[in-house]
C-alpha cells in the first residue's frame, strides 16, 4: 500500500511497498511468527537483508572491504548483535541499546516471548541475541543507559559476558533512548576509527575490585584521562525508575581509586573518560566483590 508521507520541505511524499519487500515488523512478525518457514520472520530478514547489503558495499570499487564496521539503534542494536555473530568480515560493531536476554528481567519485549508458549524456546534459540552472540568475534562496543526500559542492565551485562572476542561497553547514567541520543556518543565512531582507520583506541578498564574504604580499578589507554566516576544505585524496584548517584574518583598512575560504594548499593560501575571527552565502563558490578 502507498503510505503518504513528508519530506523535509514539508510537501507530502508517496511510499510504496516493494512487492517482495519482505515482513512488516510488528508484533506478530518478530515474534508470533516463528516456527515452519523464515519467510515471514522479521529476525532472519532483517540479518539477511544486513549481510546482503553488506556484501554489496563491499563490491564498491571505492569501499575498502577489509575495513567496515556495523552499528544500530534499538532494534537496530538488536539486529547489530545478530549480524556481528553470523557475519565476521567486519571489523567493528556498535549495538546501541540493543543486547539479548530478552526473555530474562524487565525487558518490554519479554511478555510478547512468554506467550509464545511452547514455541518460546525455538525464538530464543533462533532469534534472542543470547544464543548468537557466544560466536562474536567481531570487536564489539556495546552502548546503553541506567535506565534503559527496553534493554535493561541485566540484560545488557549478561549480553556482554557472553561475547568470547574483543568487547567494550559504554554505559550512561539516565541516558535516554531515541535516534538522536543513540547517535550522539562520540565514542561510536572513535570506537569504529580505531579498527577500521587506525585511530587512536577508546580507553580499557579493568576489572574493579574493593578493599575496606576504596574501589580500586586498573586501566590502560592511548591518551591521559581526564577524569573517572563512580556511579551507584541503592534503589529497588524497576531499573527504569531507579536514581543513581555519581562520584569522583581519582586517576592515579595506571589505577582509578574511588570511594567504596554504600552496603546498599545493588548495581555500580566506574566510568573514565579521555582528553577527547571519549568514555567507557567497567563491566556492571551486581553484588559488591568481596575483600
Amino acid at each position: 500500500a502507498a503510505v503518504p508521507l513528508a519530506n523535509q520541505a514539508g510537501k507530502p511524499n508517496t511510499r510504496t511497498r516493494l512487492a517482495n519487500g519482505g515482513p512488516r515488523h510488528g508484533r506478530p512478525e518478530k515474534f508470533d511468527s516463528i516456527g515452519g518457514s523464515v519467510s515471514d520472520d522479521w529476525p532472519y530478514h532483517a540479518v539477511a537483508n544486513v549481510m546482503r547489503a553488506h556484501s554489496l558495499l563491499r563490491s564498491f570499487q571505492n569501499v575498502n572491504a577489509d575495513r567496515t564496521a556495523v552499528t544500530g539503534i534499538s532494534w537496530g542494536g538488536y539486529t547489530t548483535c545478530l549480524v556481528a555473530s553470523v557475519d565476521d568480515r567486519f571489523r567493528a560493531a556498535v549495538p546501541v541499546y540493543g543486547c539479548g536476554f530478552l526473555f530474562e528481567g524487565e525487558s518490554v519485549q519479554k511478555p510478547a516471548i512468554d506467550k509464545l508458549g511452547s514455541r518460546r524456546e525455538e525464538w530464543i534459540e533462533a532469534y534472542d541475541p543470547s544464543s548468537l552472540l557466544v560466536h562474536c568475534r567481531v570487536p564489539i562496543l556495546f552502548v546503553n543507559g541506567t535506565n534503559d526500559i527496553h534493554y535493561p542492565l541485566d540484560s545488557y551485562q549478561k549480553s556482554f559476558d557472553v561475547v568470547p572476542g574483543r568487547k567494550q561497553i559504554r554505559i550512561e547514567v539516565n541516558m535516554r533512548h531515541g535516534h538522536a541520543p543513540g547517535w550522539a556518543p562520540p565514542e561510536i565512531g572513535l570506537f569504529i576509527d580505531a579498527y577500521c582507520r587506525d585511530g587512536k583506541p577508546l580507553p580499557v578498564p579493568g576489572q574493579p575490585r574493593a578493599d575496606s574504604d576504596h574501589v580500586r580499578m586498573p586501566y590502560t589507554s592511548a591518551l591521559p584521562l581526564k577524569w573517572a566516576e563512580l556511579h551507584y544505585t541503592t534503589d529497588t524496584g524497576l531499573r527504569s525508575g531507579r536514581t543513581w548517584k555519581s562520584v569522583s574518583a581519582q586517576v592515579s598512575g595506571d589505577e582509578v581509586i574511588a570511594p567504596k560504594p554504600p552496603a546498599t548499593a545493588n548495581t555500580w560501575f566506574i566510568t573514565v573518560t579521555d582528553q577527547r571527552d571519549a568514555m567507557v565502563s567497567s563491566s556492571i558490578q551486581f553484588p559488591l566483590p568481596a575483600e
